[in-house]
Parts: C-alpha cells; sequence; structure tokens
C-alpha cells in the first residue's frame, strides 16, 4: 500500500471512529436526558394529582359548610311553623340539647315540650354570622349568633313574651350522608319583655 493509499485509510477509520463516538454520545446523553426528565415528569404527575385532590376537599368543605347552613335554616323554620315532628327529625337520635340551663332527655322531648309551652304563641327566629368548622369527614361545629322574637296571644291569665339575643354552640355528625345536630346549647344574653299580641285573623279574598 502506497502513503496515499495508506492516508486514504486512516482518514476513512477516523471518520467511522468519530461517527461510532457521536452515536455513543447521543445514546448516552439520551439515557441521560430521560433519566433527567422522568422524576420530574413523575413529580409533575405527583403535583397534579395532589392538587386535584386539595381541590376537591375545598369543594367538599364547602359543600358540608353550606348543607349545615341549610340544616340551621330548617331548624329555625320548623319551630316557627309548628312542624314539632319535622323538627325531631333534624337532630341525632341521642343529641344533647340544652336551653338557657335546661336539658333534655332527647329531641322528642324538646320537641313536645316546646309544643306544649309556645305551640300558641307567634314566635320569629333567625340565626346569623356562623362560624362553622368542619373537624372531619362527618363531623362539625357552628357557632351562630341568634335572636327570637315569642308572644302569647292576648288574655287575662296569657305568659309574657320575650325578644332576646344570645348563641347557639353546636356540633353536628353526617349520617348516612346527611348532616344532622348532635348537640346544640342555647344561651340568651339578653332577653326584654315583649307585649302580647294577637294575630289577625287571616282571610281569603274572594
Amino acid at each position: 500500500m502506497n502513503k496515499q493509499d495508506t492516508r486514504k485509510a486512516f482518514a476513512w477509520r477516523s471518520r467511522i471512529a468519530g461517527t461510532a463516538a457521536a452515536a455513543a454520545l447521543l445514546v448516552g446523553g439520551g439515557a441521560g436526558a430521560v433519566a433527567f426528565t422522568s422524576p420530574s415528569a413523575s413529580a409533575h404527575d405527583q403535583s397534579a394529582s395532589a392538587s386535584s385532590q386539595s381541590l376537591a376537599a375545598r369543594v367538599q368543605r364547602l359543600e358540608d359548610i353550606e348543607d349545615i347552613h341549610q340544616l340551621k335554616a330548617r331548624y329555625f323554620r320548623f319551630v316557627d311553623e309548628k312542624k314539632h315532628d319535622q323538627l325531631v327529625k333534624i337532630f341525632t337520635p341521642n343529641a344533647k340539647i340544652v336551653t338557657d340551663g335546661q336539658a333534655f332527655k332527647s329531641p322528642k322531648e324538646f320537641a313536645d315540650i316546646i309544643r306544649d309551652a309556645i305551640g300558641a304563641a307567634p314566635t320569629a327566629h333567625s340565626g346569623a354570622m356562623p362560624e362553622i368548622k368542619i373537624t372531619g369527614p362527618d363531623t362539625a361545629t357552628g357557632i351562630w349568633s341568634m335572636e327570637d322574637m315569642l308572644s302569647f296571644p292576648a288574655g287575662p291569665n296569657a305568659p309574657q313574651g320575650h325578644h332576646g339575643y344570645g348563641q347557639y354552640h353546636e356540633t353536628y355528625k353526617k349520617v348516612h350522608g346527611k348532616w344532622l345536630i348532635d348537640s346544640v346549647v342555647l344561651t340568651r344574653f339578653r332577653m326584654e319583655p315583649l307585649a302580647n299580641w294577637t294575630p289577625p285573623t287571616s282571610t281569603t279574598s274572594k
């Protein structure tokens, strides 16, 4: 082999070696890139999953709080509409109920006593500024500012009515997917005498 042939052969082997080295570098870099980006992609997926779970938890919390708002609204409405049988159903069977220091043995006893005591009195109850805290998947607490007006129909032996202000401290429990009142403690901070009042007779227009 002459010198020219020797130089051509050397150049050809150099190009092959260079191509092989470049290929090895490319493959090695590709593997390194995969090794580098794969954990990042996995972390992104985990972050997205965690974010989705966090959003679902926040939405569930807001739904639970709104359900408890509706529950308390029904409590006030059932008392004022004298719907005592329905009032019993918004409590857990063994709910603790204390109003102005008087404890009741059961929701049924509570409903029966207020039916007998103020069933003839027009009443208006309202709650405001609720502080609802979800304490677990099926438990919550609440504090409500309250106001109530009670006046018996006028008569010679009619009890005196009142205009009261106070707070409800309550706990709630979700039973079979439905929120119920598990305990309620009513404390009135102020009670003002209210004159007796006889509601006007309703008439139906023709």
